[in-house]
């Protein structure tokens, strides 16, 4: 079972928006999507999908896309972007996909998962105070964001402690006996926005991610010209990795196999 990851996927089979207006890295790219998609997943792998999923504006407008990416193998974890308008409440979203048989999709918002061996957690995001952009009313929401990040964080050990309780298999380590074996392998986080531009700034959500000790973080919302501004690297002890659909050409990326 591997672990890939593609964020800003931006589908858009219900309304138009066709992505070509941005450039001729957006051409048809829905169709390579899924040519990359299906020749290297499989129906036991996870993909985690950092949000811009649909331009649609509500649950219904966006079930086309959501439809495609049931299609694609493996199991998705969903989380939303800033353009994600279609996206309510975690309940309303669950009982659309349940009344719609879309099975394959989780959703993270204020929760983790353990995958294998492997915690997942994440949070939206939003700007950093240091962005330029950022205004006064902007604090709420970063604030909210990083204490969203934290309890999915927390959420995610606590349910591996749980697992690893019950003596399930695959909350095992790889070495060791007793309590030294009942640790992650690893733990990644997904955010949208980028928690982090200068790895000479710390920020809140810098800080939430080396209080929990997580090995990577991945994070999309970044596009074209911008993709010079991400900071792929470590910083730290965490791993940063810009999955954007266009900064990856559409080709899912590899996390961990």
């Amino acid at each position: 079972m591997s672990i890939f990851a593609i964020a800003d996927l931006h589908l858009s089979f219900s309304t138009d928006k066709p992505m070509d207006v941005f450039g001729p890295s957006w051409a048809e790219h829905a169709t390579r999507l899924e040519e990359n998609w299906r020749s290297k997943i499989k129906a036991e792998d996870t993909i985690l999908i950092p949000g811009d999923i649909s331009w649609g504006i509500s649950l219904d407008e966006a079930l086309a896309d959501l439809q495609f990416i049931e299609s694609l193998p493996g199991t998705k974890i969903l989380s939303k972007g800033n353009h994600d308008l279609w996206w309510g409440t975690t309940k309303k979203f669950e009982d659309f996909l349940s009344a719609h048989g879309l099975t394959s999709m989780k959703i993270l918002k204020n929760n983790g998962f353990v995958v294998e061996n492997t915690l997942i957690a994440g949070s939206r995001g939003w700007l950093l105070p240091e962005n330029p952009e950022s205004k006064q009313e902007d604090e709420k929401i970063y604030q909210r964001e990083v204490g969203r990040l934290e309890r999915s964080l927390q959420d995610s050990i606590r349910m591996f402690e749980q697992m690893s309780a019950s003596g399930n298999e695959s909350c095992d380590g790889d070495s060791g006996d007793g309590e030294e074996a009942k640790q992650p392998m690893r733990r990644i986080a997904m955010l949208h926005y980028p928690p982090i531009y200068d790895p000479e700034h710390d920020n809140g959500f810098t800080h939430a991610l080396e209080k929990y000790g997580v090995d990577l973080c991945l994070y999309g919302h970044l596009h074209g010209r911008a993709h010079a501004r991400a900071f792929n690297g470590v910083r730290n002890g965490v791993e940063y990795r810009l999955v954007a659909g266009d900064y990856l050409r559409f080709d899912p990326y590899l996390v961990q196999q």
